[in-house]
């Protein structure tokens, strides 16, 4: 039976809506149930319309949104080049090359060592961390790792200034054995 209605719709001239008035044949004009679902008809394609507008406002709106973003970052990414080249004299690598070209030469490469060592363990610790974090850890752990990872205790630093004193020639092994684990001499009274 609706089959058939769709049928006698199809076949028959039915006209769009204009000025709330359904303009169809007298056939259907006279046929209540006919005239009920030629509005409902009417009534979907007005809602369908109306959502396809909104779509198309939402999807203009979500692309100057998007300019905008883009817009932004491109301003922050420029920014932050700036400022990154204003400081770049202040970066822990430069403030440290500063600091160690003050020192004397024989010992400079004993600087330059400890402070590799130690970027070498933050970046290894960043990595475990960030390695946590991404099989879906909690952040609470990755930071305990981290922090666990990138320190370096008084006996580590002490055994590491022993085998840079010796390997950058400013002094000799038999001579570093003199000093115990917490970097003393031991006394003799």
């Amino acid at each position: 039976m609706i089959l058939s209605l769709f049928t006698i719709l199809n076949t028959t001239q039915i006209f769009a809506i204009e000025n709330d008035e359904i303009k169809a044949t007298e056939k259907i004009k006279n046929n209540p149930t006919m005239m009920q679902i030629l509005k409902k008809i009417e009534q979907s394609k007005k809602i369908l319309a109306e959502m396809q507008e909104g779509k198309k406002i939402q999807a203009q709106q979500d692309k100057a949104i998007q300019e905008a973003r883009n817009i932004a970052n491109a301003r922050l990414n420029e920014e932050m080049g700036r400022m990154n080249k204003n400081n770049e004299p202040f970066t822990p690598q430069n403030a440290f090359v500063k600091f160690v070209s003050k020192k004397p030469i024989e010992i400079q490469g004993i600087y330059v060592s400890m402070f590799n060592y130690q970027q070498d363990k933050i970046k290894s610790a960043q990595n475990i961390r960030d390695q946590i974090i991404a099989g879906g850890g909690k952040t609470k752990d990755a930071w305990d790792t981290y922090y666990k990872n990138s320190a370096t205790s008084r006996v580590q630093m002490i055994s590491l200034n022993k085998d840079f004193n010796v390997k950058y020639a400013n002094s000799d092994a038999k001579l570093q054995q003199i000093f115990d684990s917490k970097g003393k001499i031991p006394r003799t009274d």
